[in-house]
């Protein structure tokens, strides 16, 4: 048993929560990285894993309902109150509303408790406000304090305000709230088999068993829905020898659209953190050459270790703005995969964290920056060649606008249709995937192929 395993016996879950929340709600760290950090260094196991995980989950899933419940409670904004209170009563709230198993005198006296590790002389108001809430619980409902049909929608389904107005002007009400439930949903967990190791037909097999219930997917026939499992994930052999990798439904189609032939030159721009680009290697069986490159030197890093435990072998990394491409390369490519930086609003099932970073202004900002990077990349894809423009967003500024404007600016591509090389409706010659419907991410792609002049 090591040091501690021994050690977080003493240690309050609840403790590791507050620490975990901070990091995530103020120092601007990403929750799955803080929550496997925490996990990894005190070896939390089976109980306190689950407890951990839906401590700092739920609260970061009904930040914004915990929050008016406490502006109801203390007549006060959020920005008022000392940062580390707000988090310790988050949890506090979090515990009296949704955990049933959890007694409503255990949740204050243990914020109680924090309280008094954390600051001074404000531990009276903690025990005051949890303990107000457990009296006027039933005037605390969303309905109760929903200002208007948008507000009730964000709370009762965790989403900012300004992005439910957002949807509701774009879609109308039914969409918004078939979006808003696939985003409340619990997400899938999905593997690509990496066929540059082991069979399709031999790894469905490994899995079956090692005692996984799986299911393959009808038309990506590397995908694999992992229903149940054994043992831990990050430890399976079929993991820790690069058999299988974890990537969603959507991410796996992007490398279908772009469709390598073997022997291709290929850059991947924008590439970290590397998953479409090592499944377009397994596509390519390790042969041509891909350039993956991008602006996070640490993310390159990673980029490397993934490529060694998957066994590709034909993908260089390079540190590389993409807005400054085409004195290094020229017009060379035979393809160009652009994933571009974008707002992420189709992947909010998985980062819970990610809608509450957000806000309208970054939405309409990015689209100049991507324009920036597709121009470039525009330009080193030699003649007969394709360039995709890929997002994992649902804001049309950012998709259809951003390859509309190009395609005005650039002449000589023209859309190909990407119906083509999957199995998905695409208007437009495009594909915009709802999660909703779609039931997986919210992806946009565009195959774009430079004509022959």
């Amino acid at each position: 048993m090591g040091e501690n395993q021994v050690t977080i016996n003493k240690i309050n879950i609840r403790l590791l929560a507050i620490k975990a929340l901070t990091e995530i709600n103020r120092q601007g760290a990403y929750a799955n990285i803080v929550l496997a950090h925490y996990i990894r260094t005190y070896e939390l196991h089976d109980l306190d894993r689950r407890f951990f995980t839906e401590l700092v989950y739920g609260v970061i899933r009904r930040r914004n309902y915990l929050d008016a419940i406490i502006v109801a409670l203390t007549n006060k904004p959020i920005h008022r109150l000392s940062s580390i209170v707000v988090e310790i009563l988050r949890l506090g709230l979090y515990q009296i509303f949704y955990m049933d198993k959890v007694p409503h005198t255990a949740a204050v006296n243990e914020s109680v408790k924090l309280a008094k590790k954390f600051v001074r002389g404000l531990s009276g108001f903690v025990n005051g406000v949890l303990r107000n809430a457990i009296r006027k619980i039933d005037n605390l409902s969303i309905d109760k304090l929903a200002h208007d049909e948008d507000e009730r929608i964000a709370y009762t389904y965790n989403q900012p305000l300004w992005l439910i107005q957002r949807w509701q002007r774009e879609m109308g009400l039914s969409k918004t709230i078939g979006l808003c439930e696939w985003f409340n949903e619990q997400s899938c967990l999905i593997a690509r088999i990496n066929t540059l190791k082991i069979s399709i037909e031999d790894c469905l097999i490994e899995l079956e068993q090692s005692g996984w219930t799986i299911k393959q997917h009808e038309y990506i026939k590397e995908a694999v829905y992992i229903i149940s499992h054994k043992e831990s994930l990050s430890t399976h052999p079929l993991v820790v020898t690069g058999k299988i990798t974890f990537m969603d439904i959507a991410s796996m189609l992007v490398a279908h659209v772009v469709a390598p032939k073997d022997g291709d030159y290929i850059l991947d721009v924008c590439a970290a953190p590397g998953g479409k680009t090592m499944h377009l290697a397994a596509m390519m069986h390790n042969t041509g050459h891909i350039i993956a490159s991008d602006i996070h030197e640490h993310k390159l890093a990673l980029m490397n270790q993934n490529a060694k435990r998957l066994g590709v072998t034909n993908v260089e990394t390079r540190l590389q703005d993409g807005r400054d491409l085409h004195d290094l390369y020229g017009q060379s490519f035979d393809k160009v995969l652009v994933d571009a930086p974008c707002s992420g609003l189709g992947i909010l099932q998985k980062k819970l964290d990610m809608r509450w970073r957000k806000n309208e202004k970054h939405l309409e900002e990015l689209p100049k920056l991507q324009s920036m990077i597709l121009d470039e990349a525009a330009k080193v894809v030699k003649e007969g060649g394709i360039l995709v423009y890929s997002t994992c967003t649902i804001n049309h500024l950012e998709n259809e606008d951003v390859v509309n404007h190009f395609l005005m600016t650039h002449k000589d591509f023209i859309v190909d249709d990407i119906s083509e090389y999957l199995h998905l409706p695409t208007p437009n010659k495009m594909l915009a995937i709802n999660p909703a419907t779609d039931r997986m991410d919210g992806f946009f792609m565009a195959r774009l192929r430079k004509e022959k002049l």
